[in-house]
């Protein structure tokens, strides 16, 4: 079923053409639920629609919902990027003098308002998604945005201003390991080609990011153990 999703999402993003096999009426269910789950209903349902063409049509009841839903979630995509709330002290004091020292540099006119240029926008997204997984909170919405970005501009990201890198910072801000999980994680889920990453994939910790994503509610055991690996591995 995993498969299946994934495939979904890199049908809706244009990395494939058609799913393996036609899902079933179940399987259509479980990945309307699983696409809201993660906040991609507006993504996966562009998936829905090529779909279309190739003959697989998710039920029709269903198929309506999820463009209403679709509809929705675009609705309350056009906000900002926002700094994330860094709850380290050392990594909050690192990440505000990164902001100093780059200041406005940091951002680009785009038609009426100021965005993050590619590089802070990802080093951005990539310590927002950091704090969300030590959480709980993470999805793999953050997962397909990497990708989204990288796609584009992963070929051309540029220095900031002080002279550093996109991978100098990640290195700087203690998210070394766990921006190469994401980049593992957007290869597996996305298709995203390893010569657009500014890090190389870290299977280990790629997977063990991915499986708690993905993987379900766990026995509390399994969960302690879990939340102790984060600590040491990322």
């Amino acid at each position: 079923m995993q498969k299946m999703f994934f495939e979904l999402i890199q049908v809706s993003l244009g990395q494939l053409d058609c799913l393996d096999r036609a899902p079933s009426e179940g399987e259509w269910e479980m990945l309307h639920e699983w696409s809201k789950k993660h906040g991609l209903t507006a993504l996966c349902y562009q998936g829905v629609v090529k779909l279309f063409e190739f003959g697989l049509r998710a039920p029709q009841d269903l198929s309506i919902d999820w463009m209403a839903e679709a509809e929705e979630e675009e609705t309350g995509e056009n906000e900002a990027q926002q700094i994330p709330a860094v709850s380290h002290p050392l990594r909050r004091m690192l990440v505000d003098r990164w902001l100093s020292r780059n200041g406005a540099s940091l951002t680009e006119k785009a038609g009426e308002r100021r965005q993050y240029v590619p590089s802070a926008r990802l080093v951005l997204l990539l310590l927002q998604a950091f704090e969300d997984f030590h959480a709980g909170t993470l999805t793999l919405k953050p997962v397909v945005d990497c990708f989204t970005l990288l796609q584009e501009h992963g070929d051309s990201l540029g220095k900031f201003r002080d002279g550093s890198s996109v991978p100098q910072m990640l290195q700087t801000f203690g998210i070394w390991h766990f921006s190469q999980a994401m980049m593992w994680a957007a290869q597996q889920v996305c298709l995203l080609s390893a010569d657009k990453m500014p890090v190389t994939p870290k299977t280990a910790a790629g997977r063990f990011l991915l499986e708690e994503l993905t993987g379900g509610k766990k026995p509390w055991k399994i969960r302690l153990k879990n939340r102790i690996r984060k600590f040491l591995m990322f």
